[in-house]
């Protein structure tokens, strides 16, 4: 778990954060976070490739949208309609 995270910290953070260019905004400059950065932090191995983009059917597409996300499948098949 990750109990030894504290909330205002995080909220600290959070509020330095700029969305415009992924970066936080720190007094002393802007600071980039890599993923290596966050496997040190976390000690989390990362190993292998990061992204597999293996294609999916259209019925695949739909059916990811509605389990995982609790769209409703009218509006999955019209976004996958739209973005293919």
């Amino acid at each position: 778990g990750y109990q030894h995270l504290d909330p205002y910290l995080i909220s600290a953070d959070a509020e330095r954060w700029h969305d415009e260019t992924s970066n936080f905004h720190m007094p002393v400059g802007e600071i980039t976070v890599t993923l290596d950065d966050v496997s040190c932090l976390l000690h989390l191995p990362f190993r292998g490739r990061l992204l597999d983009h293996i294609p999916i059917t259209k019925i695949e597409d739909i059916d990811l949208m509605v389990r995982l996300l609790g769209s409703d499948p009218a509006d999955a098949d019209t976004e996958v309609t739209k973005t293919k």
